[in-house]
């Protein structure tokens, strides 16, 4: 059964069967618990980097530390190294993993700094692996950022020397001469307008574009009033610059609410791609599968996601994607663009390659389980599609008992129809009496089910399939195989016992579904045992919170009672309306009686 710890658990076990299925390309791996992104990383080779932390020869203790929480992991391919690099640092200042304490890697990529611990700050080209509030950045080559800094210094005429340099000058250097710099050495500017000029790039390499231009006007404006045309001419000039700077993409694009969007189908599997995009960087990335069964076309299967994924972002303002005629009538205020080149190309290329990535796993899933169906269609005399439900059971006597139940049908496992379900005291006088409770609580959902396997031996499936009869259903059990190692389990139904150390073909869905069942069980029971250290369970009720609970325990000393008395006593007694006591009353004979 399972436990909270997850250690040589069947877990970590199938984590690392996982990330062997990973490919082998560059991209960024993820690492999760039951309720949080662990660790982001990169990788030229993502099977081999994600494979090396399930080795035994880890020696780094936060590395341990880690593998010990992971339950689950993902990846994302990118074209190259670098690319790998730039969305590995754009997914940790998103997401802010809890072991990503620093980017522990000896390549740099360049950011534009500004240093700020000047009167007069400078603007600079800087490598370095670590982000930090005065950097911008990163920038994909180093030519475009010293293209970046070169156009500023057009606009804003800000210095780039040293500050030795700087403080030794007595007159204006070629800077100044070319227009690049407005010699604050030797005050040809006073530094408040300097300041300005310094709060005006922090805008544009964020990409407020839209900020910095109306401002420019107002001052063009109000000098053009005063007949400082002289003055109101320089300040045109720098919008125009501004302006080709924001439709060359230069510096940053400003690309809040902007998703790319990439697509692959096969038959009738199909997978999304959607990049979330913020400040012409990679924020985010989700990927969605869904089976088309109604034989629709690409273009309409596009349009459909298209259009939930509008209804579902309703700040929404662009969507790229490489695939053409996406206009749609319905949503006149969403630009939609299809990029011919550029860094928007690149995003819908990296997509589209996510997506057919995500698809051949889908299908390498889809196929993983056809020995294990075909095996019980042969062996156990089940004819129509196969679904099979899982369970275990979380805690022990005397402590909360729960019990975890998932979905499995050919395809793989279905995570709307998985329950989890807190074992009444009368129920938890033991693992077997818990299973036969979720099991019997499971089957009033009325879902189709063709088989339903526990966690344990021969005894334990013999104890459920004389306790419960549910019509139709094949009991099968999993047992320890020999010295209890992962892979070598026993399968056992009817008078039948299945070595899999002698044939695996057919494991995969068994072990999938008890691994899942005890992730499940896992995941639900931490979650519960928090729940129970800081808050009463009968919090759960609406409208009860800890006055409540504080004046009956005033009044009848226990909550036990409160299942054998009738509810207008308990109502009077306690001040409460009748249909609040109705709920406590079933909540508290849920467990009592």
């Amino acid at each position: 059964m399972a436990s909270s710890t997850q250690k040589n658990s069947p877990v970590k076990a199938s984590v690392k069967e996982k990330v062997k299925s990973f490919p082998q390309k560059p991209g960024v791996y993820r690492f999760y618990d039951s309720n949080s992104l662990l660790y982001i990383g990169k990788a030229k080779n993502l099977r081999k980097r994600a494979s090396s932390y399930f080795t035994k020869t880890i020696k780094e203790y936060k590395t341990a530390k880690l593998i010990d929480r992971v339950i689950d992991a993902d990846f994302l391919i990118t074209k190259n190294e670098t690319e790998a690099l730039l969305l590995e640092q754009n997914l940790i200042k998103s997401n802010q993993p809890r072991f990503n304490i620093l980017l522990r890697d000896d390549k740099t990529f360049p950011y534009i700094e500004i240093n700020e611990k000047h009167d007069y700050p400078q603007v600079l080209f800087k490598r370095t692996t670590k982000a930090s509030k005065d950097l911008y950045g990163p920038f994909t080559s180093a030519k475009g950022t010293r293209v970046a800094i070169s156009e500023l210094q057009n606009i804003f005429k800000l210095r780039t020397c040293n500050d030795v340099f700087f403080s030794n000058r007595s007159r204006p250097c070629l800077q100044y001469q070319i227009g690049k710099c407005s010699a604050p050495c030797v005050g040809k500017i006073s530094q408040s307008d300097y300041l300005e000029d310094i709060k005006n790039t922090k805008k544009v390499l964020k990409g407020n574009f839209l900020e910095i231009i109306k401002d420019l006007k107002s001052s063009m404006k109000k000098y053009s009033n005063q007949q400082a045309f002289e003055k109101a001419g320089e300040i045109k000039t720098r919008i125009e610059m501004l302006r080709r700077i924001e439709e060359t993409q230069i510096i940053f694009s400003g690309g809040d609410q902007t998703k790319v969007l990439g697509m692959a189908a096969m038959e009738d599997d199909v997978s999304f791609v959607v990049i979330d995009i913020e400040k012409n960087a990679f924020s985010n990335i989700k990927r969605y599968s869904f089976k088309n069964q109604l034989g629709k076309s690409s273009d309409d299967l596009f349009e459909e996601f298209l259009s939930r994924l509008i209804l579902a972002n309703p700040k929404l303002k662009e969507i790229i994607s490489i695939r053409e005629n996406m206009r749609s009538p319905f949503f006149p205020h969403i630009k939609f663009t299809t990029p011919a080149h550029g860094n928007k190309k690149k995003w819908c290329e990296m997509a589209d390659r996510n997506a057919r990535e995500f698809l051949g796993l889908q299908l390498q899933k889809a196929n993983k389980y056809l020995l294990s169906i075909d095996y019980l269609k042969n062996n156990m005399g089940l004819t129509d599609d196969i679904n099979i439900v899982g369970f275990d059971v979380s805690g022990g006597v005397g402590d909360i008992q729960t019990v975890s139940c998932v979905y499995f049908n050919e395809q793989g496992p279905d995570k709307s129809k998985y329950r989890f379900f807190r074992v009444p005291n009368k129920h938890a006088e033991s693992d077997i009496s818990a299973l036969a409770y979720g099991i019997e609580k499971y089957s009033k959902n009325n879902f189709d089910i063709s088989v339903v396997l526990i966690d344990g031996g021969k005894t334990h499936l013999n104890s459920i399939k004389n306790s419960i009869d549910l019509e139709k259903v094949k009991f099968v059990s999993l047992g320890k195989g020999e010295k209890r190692k992962y892979g070598i389990e026993n399968l056992f139904y009817d008078d039948h016992k299945v070595e899999f150390r002698k044939d695996d073909s057919m494991s995969k869905l068994f072990l999938d579904v008890r691994d899942e069942a005890h992730r499940f069980a896992v995941k639900n029971f931490r979650s519960i045992k928090r729940k129970n250290l800081t808050k009463h369970y009968l919090q759960d009720i609406k409208g009860v919170g800890p006055k409540t609970i504080d004046k009956i325990y005033k009044e009848f000393g226990s909550i036990e009672i409160l299942a054998k008395i009738n509810v207008e006593q308990f109502s009077q007694e306690c001040g409460l309306s009748k249909s609040i006591c109705k709920d406590i009353q079933m909540k508290v004979k849920d467990i009592y009686n």
